[in-house]
């Protein structure tokens, strides 16, 4: 009955998670302290989301610190909780600010930068075997002549961090099917 399995988008963690695991800078290390999601920790109000993480800030999504009633700039779109309220399901839904956070947010654009340093390293200069190494990554498939056709003069012209923000934001990426 899998044929049926009805897609599913990914959580909003599991989808920070991904876009760090195939751009190469996901941190595996276990335990410890939290990364911080917004600028500070304690007080009640005034907190800013931080839009760049290093080091500690690219961990998995499950050591983040929340604050209580605040949401996450990017994934907060993608139904992530607040951490305020404690709920037996996490509702879902489909918006256009989801498509538009995951196409323009400077994680986003970050992840894209080192996945396009990543395939560039991996798949070396030709702008072919880069585009094909992006979908491997990416998707975890190898790219159809149409989408190569379509990719290649942008990867020519812009390199290979623009292609990385439209796997990002395909469905393919996004959904499980």
């Amino acid at each position: 009955m899998l044929w049926r399995f009805p897609s599913r988008r990914l959580e909003a963690e599991t989808l920070r998670d991904a876009m760090l695991a195939v751009s190469g800078r996901l941190d595996f290390t276990m335990y410890g302290r939290g990364f911080d999601l917004f600028d500070k920790r304690g007080g009640l109000t005034g907190f800013k989301p931080v839009e760049t993480f290093k080091g500690e800030g690219l961990r998995r999504m499950v050591y983040a610190h929340k604050v209580r009633r605040e949401r996450e700039a990017v994934f907060g779109a993608f139904d992530c909780p607040d951490a305020g309220q404690s709920t037996a399901r996490r509702r879902e839904s489909t918006t256009p600010i989801q498509a538009l956070n995951l196409f323009n947010s400077r994680f986003t654009l970050d992840e894209s930068a080192a996945f396009a340093a990543r395939v560039q390293t991996e798949a070396g200069a030709d702008p072919v075997a880069q585009i094909r190494r992006a979908y491997q990554l990416a998707l975890g498939r190898e790219p159809v002549a149409a989408e190569i056709a379509a990719a290649e003069p942008a990867v020519r012209v812009h390199g290979v961090a623009p292609l990385g923000r439209a796997l990002f934001n395909s469905n393919e990426f996004v959904f499980l099917p």
